[in-house]
């Protein structure tokens, strides 16, 4: 049986209730199906999208594997509002309100491809709503600004992002734009990639972009909520997952692989696959043995992960416009969305979404987040968001705490940051590097390791899952 020089696919797993090329040739007619033989166990570590569409993977072809989790739940930072027990009070409203991942990205992406098979109703924002950029302190549409030179630097700049070919600098450096368009930039160029524009890469950013395949077309689902979506695509292996699992140290310097858990029990296994945030493993929440070897340290260590927190405030009324989907360029928080944009006429929210610097100053305020975002919303609209911040109405009809809910994730000790970046100096090449196997038993998924210009979303975390899924595979036909 000779072995194959490529292998094109492994498969979508054993829940999708679809067949792809296997990742087996046979060497006679009547070789049984997909089956890998392997006695082992794999362990996935982390129950988010890319470990659970690797153990999917890999469970289709007859492998075990176990998924240990360090949290209370499934999805990772696929989160919804609905689905968190912890908070007693909820927004009532008729469509999902997410407090992590919101938007899709690509028809034909590889999360998009899940939504697709479901038939969910899809609402494409460049159709149904209109952004607004924020210059001034004042909110307008393009059409409205009309012809402003700062507004068309920032469009221009992001619009040729993808062929950008200048110097090895900072967004920030590379576009230039005036002191006025900077925050724009911010929010445009930066912060929806993870942090803020003197921190990302525009030559790492410009390359990562140009690998993108599928369409790229930003969506909402109408009705169901994501980490929903998660849960039931991947239901074939939720019986694997043991939750409230942290996984301290990881040991393969046997035969296999010996992991510790925060109780000191340990987990014995064939093969690892560390889906783990990126944040995690750069602050040591994972110890290995041996050390991992100087090119995975290195190349980790040119990936960033900044802080990042999400807030979502309910309003009694919609003051910004109801067509709206985003307004860019703010200060406090560079990306607010309206999140019921073509899904609801009575309810009336926003999210904002903060990376880097900013988000952690505004973590380090506590509560008081809150009034720095409501004081910057107040100055683009003339006072209205403070004076329509809906409020808990008390038994006695007076209002009490204002209603409003937080995902800090730079906080949390199982994230650690938001999503991973590439800073100057940095390329898609580090990620490669970072994921490379060790030793056939230590393997790297998640959207830190994804190669196809998706990393920091789902689809990054996907399709890492499909990379890794088959390195673990090879590593058992030709061990």
């Amino acid at each position: 049986m000779k072995r194959r020089k490529a292998i094109k696919s492994i498969g979508l797993g054993l829940t999708a209730g679809l067949w792809f090329p296997s990742a087996l040739t046979s060497c006679k007619k009547d070789d049984p199906g997909p089956e890998v033989p392997y006695d082992g166990v794999v362990a996935i570590i982390g129950a988010g999208a890319a470990g659970l569409y690797a153990a999917d993977i890999l469970s289709s072809k007859g492998i075990k594997v176990v998924i240990l989790e360090a949290g209370n739940q499934l999805g990772g930072r696929v989160r919804s509002l609905r689905n968190q027990h912890e908070i007693t009070l909820q927004t009532l409203a008729d469509y999902p309100v997410e407090l992590g991942t919101e938007v899709v990205y690509g028809i034909n992406s590889a999360w998009g491809n899940i939504i697709r098979n479901y038939n969910l109703t899809k609402i494409p924002l460049a159709v149904t709503a209109t952004d607004q950029f924020v210059l001034d302190s004042e909110a307008r549409t393009a059409a409205d600004w009309g012809t402003d030179s700062d507004l068309a630097a920032v469009q221009d700049f992001v619009a040729n992002l993808p062929t950008y070919s200048g110097a090895d600098v900072s967004v920030q450096q590379a576009a230039g734009v005036s002191t006025r368009a900077n925050a724009l930039l911010n929010s445009l160029a930066a912060n929806r990639f993870g942090s803020s524009a003197d921190r990302v890469g525009a030559k790492g950013l410009a390359e990562a972009l140009s690998l993108i395949e599928h369409d790229n077309t930003a969506y909402l689902i109408k009705t169901n909520p994501l980490q929903d979506i998660i849960n039931s695509r991947f239901s074939g292996v939720l019986g694997k997952v043991k939750l409230n699992t942290q996984i301290k140290t990881i040991n393969y310097a046997g035969e296999g692989v010996i992991l510790t858990d925060q109780a000191g029990n340990l987990i014995e296994a064939g093969k690892v696959i560390v889906t783990v945030p990126l944040g995690v493993l750069k602050s040591g929440g994972i110890s290995f043995s041996p050390a991992l070897p100087a090119a995975t340290t290195s190349a980790m260590n040119k990936i960033n992960m900044d802080h990042c927190l999400r807030l979502v405030i309910d309003f009694k009324r919609n003051f910004w416009g109801d067509s709206t989907g985003y307004l860019w360029g703010g200060t406090e928080g560079p990306a607010y969305f309206n999140t019921g944009v073509s899904r609801s006429q009575f309810y009336r929210t926003l999210s904002v979404t903060v990376h880097g610097p900013k988000a952690k100053e505004l973590s380090d305020l506590g509560d008081g987040m809150l009034d720095a975002v409501l004081a910057e919303l107040d100055a683009i609209f003339d006072g209205l968001a403070t004076l329509y911040i809906r409020k808990i109405l008390n038994s006695d009809f007076t209002e009490g705490d204002r209603v409003w809910f937080k995902a800090d994730w730079g906080k949390d000790e199982f994230f650690k940051g938001g999503m991973s970046y590439l800073p100057p100096g940095s390329s898609v090449q580090d990620r490669i590097n970072f994921s490379a196997p060790i030793n056939g038993k230590v393997f790297f998924a998640g959207e830190a390791t994804d190669s196809k210009g998706d990393a920091g979303t789902v689809n990054g975390a996907l399709n890492s899952a499909e990379r890794v899924a088959e390195e673990v595979v090879l590593s058992i036909l030709f061990a």
